[in-house]
């Protein structure tokens, strides 16, 4: 369910459509072994921009 915002909940300010910076994760290196198929997930990677609504008063974002 979508829900449209049209007030920012921070500062009361309107929200516009816009894009803001996601986070990516990256595989570790195994943690028990060379044959272990378990590993850390860490964020990192290059990140992902994706669709938000941006407060044009304060620049807070929320994704969609």
């Amino acid at each position: 369910m979508t829900v449209e915002l049209t007030k920012c909940r921070k500062c009361g300010g309107e929200m516009k459509p816009g894009i803001a910076t996601g986070q990516t994760y990256t595989n570790g290196t195994p943690d028990f072994g060379p044959d272990d198929e378990i590993s850390t997930m860490s964020a990192g990677g290059p990140g992902a921009l994706v669709p938000a609504m941006k407060c044009s008063k304060c620049g807070w974002s929320v994704t969609q």
